[in-house]
């Protein structure tokens, strides 16, 4: 403040907007009610903030449904105080009735009474409370009302047909089922993008990070989102299924617990979220309290039902619903009743909807399944209808599309299933790890995990069968890891067990291991043998699917005997037939090995092109998106274009280090003497190309390969200045932020100077602009 108190301003419009800011504010003061402002920081949710509001002003009943710990009492108080402010909404004030402190429906009418200051004894009608509200224009509040549904009905009701300025903003775990409801459900915070690496300012964007560390900071003031934490935070929020309960009371551990401690410490249990505030409910001490309110209000069908769900880890159809669960016909109808009550999400899969519970639910059931004893029976029926999709296609070359896209969609629960069976020995066990292994290898991740579980079930054969099928899996899993003398040895042993079971499909396959092993082992000439072998095999059983990963083998290795006219002959045969059957994986395949050929034959053109199309088709599996930004890295060095040779084989490398996997040898020294090439022309430039290379992201590293651009450079707000920003972008004064965040004026105004000098922004619109277009900083 100016000598002599008074304010100073930049201009007449900054005047003007203080003294609208101050009115509202003066005005909002003089509105009656009875919320109370939280302490903390509402953060996030700008969207349904504002879809509830104009929802609110459509429509005299509002219901915010969602799960236990959503948020949703917290975000119609925000909705409602939001209203309150615009003092002209609501003449007769915006008020609040907590149905939670009362333990029966009697009471739900005197409860409205008291909150609304209406004088009455305990036996009140709905039609009298009604009658007492009269022409008042206010808005009603009803908080958790999901235990006394039947009474909040009839009251809500009475007061919508007999009271016509009466609006009411609800928050229940299930609909009112009132005439002329709508209907608001609230799921989970933005949670950031899977996959990449994230920078704290890309990780600062996702509402569930920006709680998760406004939280963490208000327990412990040193504490930040830093490049370093941001990845493991990003993961902690995802595992929380992006609840605003479940983070808070993670948050709240920080001085106790790094974030790669709680990440680790949620692993199937939820005690770790159980710090409430001295002054919050018990419900909100802990998320198994929350969750337990639920389970209580449940029937003894829905509490079976949940509790035999839990084992399912990702999204599941009704008829594994029925088949897990044990009841049959009936199980539908008891899923529409979880799903009414916000304890089931709806996923949509193509044509059917599926469902899913979240993992904190999902976590309670599973306690609630080991309190019953029914553990041990609901896996063994899960593992009974996960190997019933695979156990007929196990004795082919190759699972047929359909099947591995099933396993795809189900890969959570085949997860869940090997993991019950790995401490027993079960003849289901081989067969269930071999086909996640496929589903892991087939997308190039979680290779690491892929050996640990197929060593497990090796370990615990109970058949030959089974044997052989690990083994298969085990040496394509060690090739890809880099330990080919390891890969060589499962493969040898497979060929043994398929010769002796007669199963030709199987043999091909494991003939096809054991040439790849000793390729990749650098004996190339012995290889030859075994892929030969193969590749008569499957001509002779006429399966086109297998067919084609066969001749895509033979024509890889045919480069590498010097046969570069029979490449080109099965290239020739593989290429047609695979783009017929849509097989995706093959064609980025069989282009890749066509790039080779090219660049063997000096056709770099058709190099560039060949590895551009199999890069557009396999960006999404770090195995295939790395050979094709190695194969543009070679051609650039070809072009002489080196700068950009070296951004793309270091930025490959990055990914391979990610993801752990390393290229074939042969592969791998025509990739290192084209970086060699390129580093030694570009000199003292190189050491600038490379660091540039491994700070792309996965996504930029293809767009760059593709299109040849650049990303540019973002702008690097801190995490304290996002959050300023975000509430600048809510419409709060320097002063409300500066009270919101506890510091003073002057450090808000300073922020935000800064924020204006990064952004290159004049005005408060232009930062909330900004917010709005939700731009990565890093």
């Amino acid at each position: 403040m100016p000598e002599g108190g008074r304010s100073r301003y930049c201009s007449s419009a900054c005047r003007q907007r203080a003294y609208r800011v101050r009115t509202k504010q003066s005005r909002a003061s003089e509105i009656a009610g009875n919320l109370a402002e939280f302490p903390d920081s509402f953060v996030g949710r700008h969207d349904e903030l504002a879809e509830l509001g104009k929802l609110l002003s459509a429509s005299r009943l509002v219901t915010v449904i969602g799960p236990a710990g959503a948020g949703k009492t917290r975000l119609a108080r925000e909705v409602a105080a939001r209203q309150q402010r615009d003092g002209q909404r609501h003449r007769d004030g915006v008020w609040q009735a907590d149905l939670a402190v009362i333990p029966k429906g009697d009471l739900v009418v005197p409860a409205i009474a008291r909150a609304v200051g209406i004088r009455t004894g305990s036996g009140l009608a709905p039609e009298k409370l009604a009658e007492a509200m009269g022409e008042r224009k206010l808005l009603l509040v009803l908080d958790n009302c999901e235990h006394v549904l039947d009474r909040c009905a009839d009251a809500v009701e009475a007061l919508l047909t007999s009271c016509p300025s009466v609006r009411i903003l609800a928050t229940s775990r299930e609909a009112l089922r009132v005439r002329g409801e709508q209907s608001f459900p609230l799921g989970e915070l933005a949670l950031p993008a899977t996959g990449e690496v994230l920078t704290a300012a890309q990780a600062g964007h996702s509402d569930a990070v920006r709680l998760f560390v406004d939280r963490a900071s208000a327990v412990d003031p040193s504490f930040e989102l830093t490049d370093t934490n941001a990845s493991t935070i990003a993961a902690l929020c995802r595992r929380l299924d992006g609840m605003p309960l479940a983070i808070e009371l993670a948050a709240r551990r920080v001085r106790l617990l790094g974030p790669a401690d709680l990440l680790d410490r949620l692993d199937g249990t939820l005690d770790v979220l159980s710090v409430g505030t001295r002054t919050s409910t018990s419900r909100h001490d802990s998320l198994e309290a929350a969750i337990g309110w639920d389970y209580e209000l449940l029937s003894a069908s829905e509490q079976e039902l949940w509790r035999r769900l839990s084992v399912l880890a990702g999204p599941f159809p009704i008829e594994l619903a029925e088949a897990v669960t044990g009841r049959g016909a009936e199980t539908l109808d008891i899923v529409a009743s979880l799903e009414a009550k916000s304890l089931l999400v709806p996923v949509t899969k193509g044509d059917s909807v599926w469902f899913r519970q979240l993992e904190s639910i999902r976590i309670y059931g599973r306690d609630r399944l080991d309190d019953a004893g029914e553990r041990d029976t609901t896996y063994d029926r899960l593992a009974d209808w996960l190997l019933a999709l695979v156990e007929p296609h196990l004795g082919r070359y190759m699972m047929p599309v359909p099947v591995l896209e099933a396993i795809d969609a189900h890969w959570p629960n085949l997860v869940a299933a090997v993991e019950w069976m790995s401490t027993r020995r079960d003849e289901r066990h081989g067969a269930l790890a071999f086909a996640l292994g496929k589903h892991w290898l087939r997308h190039g991740i979680n290779l690491e995990d892929t050996y640990r579980m197929l060593r497990t079930a090796l370990d615990m054969a109970t058949s030959a069968a089974s044997t052989g099928l690990v083994l298969s899996a085990l040496s394509t899993t060690t090739s890809v890891l880099g330990d080919q003398a390891e890969s060589l040895g499962y493969a040898w042993r497979a060929v043994d067990i398929e010769r002796a079971l007669d199963r030709p499909a199987r043999l091909a396959k494991a003939l096809d291991d054991l040439g790849h092993a000793l390729f990749c082992s650098g004996e190339y000439r012995a290889a030859r043998p075994s892929y030969l072998e193969s590749l008569r095999i499957l001509r002779g059983l006429g399966d086109p699917v297998a067919l084609l990963g066969s001749l895509n083998n033979v024509a890889w290795v045919s480069l590498n005997w010097g046969e570069e006219d029979l490449a080109e002959k099965l290239l020739a045969e593989a290429l047609p037939l695979a783009q017929y059957l849509g097989s995706g994986n093959m064609v980025i395949a069989l282009l890749h090995t066509s790039g080779v050929l090219s660049l063997i034959r000096g056709d770099v053109d058709g190099a560039a092109e060949r590895f551009a199309e199999s890069l557009t088709m396999g960006r999404e599996n770090p195995y295939h998106l790395v050979h094709g930004l190695e194969g543009l890295g070679i051609v650039a060095t070809e072009l002489g274009d080196d700068d950009r040779a070296i951004r793309l084989i270091h930025g490959a490398a990055a990914v391979r280090r990610q993801v752990r996997t390393s290229g074939e040898p042969v592969w791998a020294e025509r990739v290192d003497v084209a970086a060699a090439t390129a580093a030694g022309r570009l000199g003292t430039r190189e050491a600038a190309a490379s660091a540039a290379g491994q700070r792309m992201t996965v996504t930029c590293l293809a767009d760059y390969a593709l299109n040849g651009v650049v990303p540019p450079a973002t702008v690097v707000l801190s995490t304290r200045e996002h959050t300023i920003a975000a509430l600048v972008a809510d419409g709060m004064t320097n002063e409300r932020i500066a009270r919101r965040l506890r510091v003073s004026r002057r450090t808000v105004a300073t922020h935000l100077e800064r924020i204006r000098g990064k952004l290159d922004v004049r005005s408060r619109a232009e930062v909330a602009a900004w917010v709005a277009r939700g731009e990565n900083a890093e």
